[in-house]
C-alpha cells in the first residue's frame, strides 16, 4: 500500500474517533430505554354446570342445568344462579365474556366483589341482555374498571350470577386476566 492510502485511513479513523468522542460528550452514551413490565395473559372459564340454585321461589317451577352443551335455563323468572370463583391471587382481571343463548326474556349477568369483613360487595361486570324474537347463540365482553381490577383474595371473595328465564339460556363465561411475566 502507498504510504498516502495509509495516512488517509488514519486520518479517517482518527476523524471517525474524534466525531464519536464528541458526540458521546455532549449527546451522552446512547442507551435503551427501560422496557415495559412484561405480563402474561391467562383465561379462567366456568361452564353453566357449574352454577347453583340461588333459591326455589316456585317449586312448581323447574330449573334446567343440561350437560350437553351445558345450560341453565328455567321457567320461573325469580330464579337465579350462582358460582364462587376461585382466581389467582396478584392477578389483574381485564375482562368478561359471558356465553349465552338470547331468546324471550332478559337474563341479568353479574360478576361480583365481596368484602367479607365489612359485608358489603360491588358489582365489577354487569349486563342485562337483549330480547330476540329466534333465539340466538351469542357471547358479550364487560371490562373491568382499573380500580377493581387487581385481584385480592386476602380481603375479598369473587362470584358470578345468572338469572335465565324463558328461551333464554347461560352456558358459561371466561374471565381474561393478566400477570407479570416470572
Amino acid at each position: 500500500m502507498k504510504l498516502t492510502t495509509l495516512c488517509t485511513r488514519a486520518a479517517y479513523v482518527a476523524t471517525l474517533a474524534a466525531g464519536v468522542a464528541i458526540g458521546s460528550t455532549l449527546f451522552g452514551v446512547a442507551s435503551a430505554a427501560p422496557s415495559a413490565p412484561k405480563t402474561v395473559t391467562h383465561h379462567y372459564s366456568l361452564a353453566a354446570s357449574a352454577f347453583a340454585p340461588d333459591g326455589l321461589h316456585d317449586t312448581s317451577e323447574d330449573y334446567y342445568n343440561q350437560w350437553d352443551p351445558s345450560t341453565l335455563s328455567n321457567t320461573d323468572s325469580d330464579r337465579c344462579f350462582n358460582a364462587g370463583l376461585s382466581l389467582p391471587a396478584g392477578v389483574t382481571l381485564k375482562s368478561v365474556t359471558f356465553y349465552y343463548t338470547a331468546g324471550s326474556t332478559s337474563m341479568l349477568l353479574k360478576i361480583n366483589r365481596q368484602q367479607l369483613a365489612n359485608h358489603q360487595y360491588v358489582d365489577m361486570a354487569v349486563l342485562d341482555t337483549t330480547i330476540e324474537s329466534t333465539p340466538t347463540y351469542t357471547s358479550t365482553t364487560k371490562t373491568f374498571a382499573a380500580s377493581q381490577a387487581p385481584v385480592n383474595m386476602g380481603e375479598y371473595a369473587y362470584s358470578a350470577g345468572v338469572c335465565p328465564n324463558g328461551s333464554t339460556t347461560f352456558t358459561g363465561l371466561m374471565i381474561t386476566y393478566t400477570e407479570p411475566a416470572g
